[in-house]
């Protein structure tokens, strides 16, 4: 499995660009963007004693070809 990290700005970017492309409601089923683009999201937030806490989305994908292709198609 391959994840991909992306802050919360940059993920919003990278859905509009998705959304023009598939639809505006292709992410509210998971497992059609499962099968159509080969990952699952994810919100990670992680504490850090400094500075609180750091939110990001990951996505998870189930073949690191498909993350290639998407790293190449979307940024």
């Amino acid at each position: 499995m391959t994840t991909l990290v992306f802050s919360q700005q940059d993920w919003q970017k990278i859905r509009i660009r998705i959304a023009e492309e598939y639809g505006p409601t292709f992410f509210l089923i998971r497992s059609r963007v499962e099968r159509e683009l080969g990952f699952t999201s994810r919100n990670h937030r992680e504490w850090y004693h400094n500075s609180g806490w750091n939110k990001d989305i990951r996505l998870d994908f189930r073949d690191p070809a498909l993350a290639t292709f998407f790293q190449i198609k979307y940024l």
